[in-house]
């Protein structure tokens, strides 16, 4: 980010994540003196009115929902044609790096959906759908509470209806039913995602897994969950029963809304932990947390404290509490007078000792291996460089093969030596390049090939069909559209015109015999007599020629000898089709003076005896073949 001060009050520090359309920053707000995530549209998508909007409706809609499961948005910055988010700063990692790592406790599983529940539930009062529930928009922060982040594709459900489209095809391991199906979406479209995230930090893994988003997607509406005894030795009793409720398929078996999950998650973890059943309301400010690794060997330990009642005694307990914090606070601000003081001095002796040795030592710098960062995600590579203090910069690139937002280059190479604070360029895959799909409609096969090369595409399937309408052998549609955008290098499916009937083997045929099979197969004849040495009234062409499929109705126009350059010198042949059974396709040709031509051509069952009257031109030999086999050569 160029500016490194927005609205003369957030300070821009560093970078701390980038996504398919934003990146985010770490800002100090000067006003305030806290820590806060600032969210900007990236640049390539600044003039896209469509992604502004989705942009516009995350602060909107996240700034309409106050709780401490959900990231709090502080405040919306415009400046300079663009707009920021300035919102809650986690310090923490998201639920999916977490999975990655380590199976969670049951213990830790259960209250981390308890308290998503409460999340969800809270924008479902607002009338507020996520749609986007998954564990890369889940933030966990040190004491291990949960954070619902990124409202970008959210719905205010009072007044609009989103459909699946591919704004949520990158969460398709997540995705409920009607999203899928391009159905209505309700509350319980949030209850069925976060049913999901339930089952992956219980079994490590989401029940579906494809080859392509839409196979995952199709796989979310017509294929059920897998049953965690599969993936647990043992399951506690009523876990199954909510995890099946919260995955039905149909809205109408599934819990209405994430507050009747909660109901039964919270009474499922009294019974198993005897905890209370409290709701885990907003109050949940009061609860003390003591933080733990989420990795550990043991099973993490939340401490939780009961809000006090509305009775008389908690008001008077409430004061006596509040009068005996005054006085703590005096001596409270002594101590932190005197303890500022020595800090004070200890910083100085430091600096002062760092200087001295920095002169003495000519300034010289540890140094260290640079990591392999290749393959990991941008957040993960710029945290591992940051760590070892190395300065990274960012540059983007399109590849067709490489996952976007991951490293797919780095600057020094792995294992190479460099200082200290030195810098580390990471070439960023923008993932494959989107192209704008040419019109194919109408071309012919061999400009279609040209064609798709030229804009970088290549033939996909490519189906056939008749429409008597456009010409045959040319294109009758394309997928994808044209006008719509596909990755460059990526195949493109096309319909060809092609008939429904064959044109027969009319060949060494007699005119009569050709014209009369024609018009029965419903076919327009068109007989042209050229000049010829072959007998009178022969087939010597046709066009389109044999085999070739077109319409009913379509025009055949055979090319017949008019006898005139013949020299009668008859002759016969007889041959039987050898075989078992079925059909072969009997082939006969004369070799003689004017070269080699065919005299008959056709499909006769085994056994059946041909007889064909044979005029050649003065020596000639006769060749038989039997499905593109020669079976007999022989002098006439």
């Amino acid at each position: 980010m160029d500016k490194k001060i927005l609205n003369n009050r957030y300070e821009i520090i560093r970078p701390i994540g980038f996504g398919g359309m934003a990146e985010v920053y770490l800002a100090q707000d000067k006003l305030l003196d806290r820590s806060v995530a600032i969210k900007r549209l990236r640049e390539q998508f600044v003039s896209d009115q469509a992604l502004l909007e989705q942009f516009r409706r995350e602060a909107k809609s996240a700034a309409r929902l106050i709780h401490p499961n959900i990231i709090n948005i502080y405040d919306v910055v415009s400046e300079d044609d663009e707009q920021y988010i300035v919102m809650e700063y986690v310090d923490g990692v998201t639920l999916k790096e977490i999975l990655k790592k380590c199976r969670l406790p049951l213990k830790t599983v259960l209250e981390i959906a308890v308290q998503l529940a409460d999340g969800l539930q809270h924008a479902h009062s607002h009338n507020i759908v996520h749609c986007d529930i998954k564990p890369q928009n889940i933030l966990i922060d040190k004491q291990m509470h949960p954070k619902i982040a990124d409202f970008g594709i959210a719905k205010m459900v009072s007044n609009q209806t989103m459909v699946y489209t591919s704004a949520v095809m990158g969460s398709v391991h997540y995705i409920s039913p009607e999203q899928a199906s391009g159905e209505k979406i309700t509350a319980s479209s949030d209850v069925y995602s976060l049913g999901i995230v339930l089952f992956e930090m219980l079994t490590g893994q989401v029940p579906f897994e494809g080859d392509t988003p839409v196979a995952v997607a199709i796989m979310h509406t017509e294929k059920q969950v897998p049953p965690l005894s599969q993936y647990m030795e043992t399951v506690p009793e009523g876990l199954q029963a909510i995890l099946d409720k919260a995955l039905a398929k149909k809205t109408s078996e599934r819990y209405e809304d994430a507050g009747a999950l909660l109901k039964d998650l919270v009474a499922l973890k009294a019974n198993l932990f005897g905890f209370s059943g409290e709701r885990y309301p907003q109050k949940r400010a009061t609860t003390a947390v003591q933080p733990v690794s989420p990795c550990g060997d043991d099973e993490m330990t939340v401490i939780m404290k009961p809000v006090r009642s509305n009775g008389a005694k908690a008001e008077v307990e409430e004061q006596e509490e509040a009068v005996q914090g005054e006085s703590m606070m005096e001596r409270s601000k002594k101590k932190h007078y005197n303890f500022n003081k020595i800090i004070i001095i200890v910083t100085a002796v430091v600096v002062v000792v760092s200087a001295l040795a920095n002169f003495v030592f000519g300034g010289t710098t540890n140094e260290v291996e640079v990591p392999n960062v290749l393959k990991m995600t941008v957040v993960e590579a710029q945290k591992i460089l940051a760590d070892r203090n190395f300065e990274v910069q960012l540059e983007e690139r399109y590849a067709d093969k490489e996952k976007p937002g991951t490293v797919m280059a780095q600057e020094p190479e792995p294992q190479s030596k460099r200082r200290e604070g030195s810098k580390v360029v990471l070439i960023i895959s923008k993932g494959a390049e989107l192209v704008e799909v040419p019109d194919f409609k109408a071309m012919s096969m061999v400009k279609l090939e040209q064609q798709l090369q030229a804009a970088g595409f290549t033939l996909g399937k490519v189906s056939k069909k008749y429409d008597k309408e456009a010409n045959i052998g040319t294109v009758l549609t394309q997928n994808p559209q044209a006008g719509s955008k596909a990755p460059k290098g990526s195949s493109i499916d096309v319909v060809i015109n092609e008939g429904d009937k064959e044109v027969p083997e009319l060949i060494g045929k007699k005119v009569q015999y050709a014209d009369k099979l024609l018009r029965k197969e419903g076919f327009e004849v068109e007989i042209r007599y050229v000049r010829s040495a072959s007998m009178k009234d022969v087939v010597m062409a046709t066009n389109p020629n044999a085999n070739t499929k077109i319409g009913e109705g379509d025009k055949v126009v055979l090319t017949v000898s008019d006898g005139s350059g013949y020299v009668k010198q008859a002759k016969y042949v007889d041959y039987v089709v050898p075989g078992k059974d079925g059909r072969q396709r009997v082939q006969i040709y004369v070799i003689d003076d004017k070269g080699r031509s065919i005299v008959y051509s056709g499909y006769e069952k085994v056994g059946t005896r041909i007889h064909q009257e044979l005029e050649p031109a003065g020596n000639a030999t006769l060749q038989i073949y039997c499905d593109g086999k020669l079976v007999e050569e022989k002098a006439l």
